[in-house]
């Protein structure tokens, strides 16, 4: 067993992780629009997600992906036109208040929702094909379970940081939640960013 190779996976993970993207914007935006408890669960499907890409990496469906330009331009088709209508439900629900509560519906929504925002982008499935081989750390354990273990120690850092990142833009949050003008336009943040997903997808 080579552990430097895993210690190098897990940092590698987190740079991944924390850089820039449409996961990480969607956990800020989730806490600065509809609390922490909604971010951090809608945290938990995006994580989730990752768990099933790894299950599609070990079976092969992400290889039949990455073969197929139709299949793979098709999905990233339907993952676009799903976030293009989240802003288009957000703009009808525009004037309508934001709750807050926290009943057992609206958790399922959140987690729900996090989980289709994975499984609807196939990149997912294609960055980790083109990720976990090279990190082989076992010589005489099956390429599939180590990919399975790499899935579930990148699913358990993305947890980490993602329940973090909504700790942290809670307060952010608190500091500007007084601006009357930036809690009339929380609508407007949650639209580009759906649509900043949603272009993401394609590109």
């Amino acid at each position: 067993m080579h552990l430097e190779v895993i210690i190098t996976f897990i940092i590698s993970s987190l740079a991944l992780t924390i850089s820039p993207g449409p996961d990480i914007v969607y956990v800020i935006s989730q806490s600065f629009i509809r609390g922490k408890k909604a971010a951090i669960i809608t945290s938990v499907g995006l994580t989730t997600g990752l768990l099933f890409h790894t299950l599609f990496v070990i079976i092969g469906l992400s290889l039949l992906l990455r073969e197929n330009e139709n299949i793979f331009f098709l999905l990233k088709i339907l993952g676009s036109m799903y976030f293009i209508y989240l802003a288009f439900i957000v703009f009808l629900n525009r004037n309508k208040k934001i709750e807050f509560d926290s009943n057992e519906m609206k958790n399922i929504a959140f987690f729900k929702k996090g989980l289709l925002m994975n499984l609807l982008n196939p990149k997912v499935s294609i960055f980790f094909i083109a990720l976990f081989p090279g990190f082989i750390f076992h010589d005489n354990l099956s390429s599939e379970l180590q990919f399975l273990i790499l899935g579930i120690i990148f699913w358990f850092q993305a947890n980490l940081v993602f329940i973090l990142v909504s700790i942290f833009s809670q307060k952010i949050k608190n500091f500007i939640s007084s601006n009357k003008l930036f809690n009339n336009r929380k609508f407007i943040i949650e639209m580009c960013v759906y649509i900043f997903i949603s272009i993401w997808i394609l590109k």
